[in-house]
């Protein structure tokens, strides 16, 4: 902190999965159930505003949102409760000022509930994810293609770039 240096983490799904926090215990002597709380937003109780920052990757939280919906309390009853990534930027909006603009295809069947595509031919909604975040000009989009490399398809990982930024220039014009 003295320095100025600020911690900035990357996030997949499994961040958003919820604490085991309760018994009872399992074979290893671990919890079993939740409070309901999920990783992260612990991770953001126990550090310091001012020196974590993190990268919310937008294509990995909305999968959260179809892995981790439920979980099993104390008490043993189920209890559902969907992740909302532009609620947690909202409630945190000074720690998240990057974000990874990945977009994503509904796809239930892919056990992640989307298929990773091009920023901006996919379902999540970035215009709707940008306007309930707020703090306009305070958070930065960076366009990322996990799966843009092909051996069999040299130019994909330019074309994905050019209509990944494309996309990205023409949302940031219309807001």
């Amino acid at each position: 902190r003295r320095e100025g240096i600020k911690l900035y983490t990357h996030n997949h799904d499994s961040a958003y999965g919820f604490l085991l926090d309760g018994g009872p215990l399992d074979d290893q002597g671990r919890p079993a159930r939740s409070s309901g709380i999920r990783k992260l937003e612990y991770f953001l109780e126990v550090t310091d505003p001012k020196s974590v920052y993190l990268e919310l990757d937008v294509f990995w939280a909305h999968v959260a949102q179809y892995k981790f919906h439920t979980y099993t309390a104390h008490d043993g009853s189920q209890r559902e409760k969907v992740f909302d990534p532009a609620g947690l930027v909202a409630r945190n909006t000074g720690r998240f000022p990057l974000f990874h603009a990945k977009d994503g295809a509904v796809n239930p069947q892919s056990g992640l509930g989307y298929d990773m595509v091009p920023f901006g031919t996919g379902d999540i909604d970035y215009r709707k994810f940008f306007v309930r975040v707020g703090a306009k000009n305070h958070h930065n989009p960076m366009v990322e293609q996990d799966n843009a490399p092909s051996s069999t398809d040299p130019g994909q990982s330019l074309r994905f770039a050019k209509t990944g930024y494309d996309n990205l220039a023409a949302l940031r014009a219309r807001r």
